[in-house]
């Protein structure tokens, strides 16, 4: 069925549903998990970063990068083949693109149920990623 599963995570509450759904499908299809994280550096979070003098995005940055390792290191020990990778950027190009240069059978993403300035900023990332994505995509929602 999906050999290639990739999970786009981002910390969010959303994202970690997605996650654990990946994960999921990814035992009961005995497939590659794929973990990848954005760490959001346009929009709001660029001038966010430009205005004060804290690293906003190094620290969230670490705490995407954390739990992802987190989550590859007990998988691993399940047996399961996972890889990680955290990158800057545009959500929808970044998941986009990475999900075009490994393949993926199956995008899972965290759906975000409210408005908000990013939304507003950047569009709807699910919405890009259904034009431009040949794979299936699974929206993870909150009950």
């Amino acid at each position: 069925m999906f050999q290639k599963i990739l999970v786009a995570y981002d910390g969010s509450t959303s994202s970690t549903i997605a996650l654990h759904q990946g994960m999921d499908l990814a035992r009961l299809c005995q497939g590659e998990l794929h973990l990848f994280g954005v760490i959001v550096s346009t929009g709001g979070m660029a001038i966010g970063q430009a205005a004060g003098a804290e690293d906003v995005l190094g620290r969230e940055g670490n705490a995407i990068r954390n739990s992802l390792e987190d989550v590859a290191g007990k998988l691993h020990a399940e047996g399961l083949r996972v890889t990680t990778l955290t990158v800057e950027g545009s959500p929808a190009e970044e998941i986009a693109r990475y999900a075009l240069q490994m393949g993926a059978d199956l995008l899972v993403i965290g759906h975000i149920p409210h408005f908000s300035l990013g939304h507003w900023l950047q569009g709807s990332v699910a919405k890009a990623l259904l034009r431009n994505l040949p794979c299936s995509i699974l929206v993870a929602k909150t009950k």
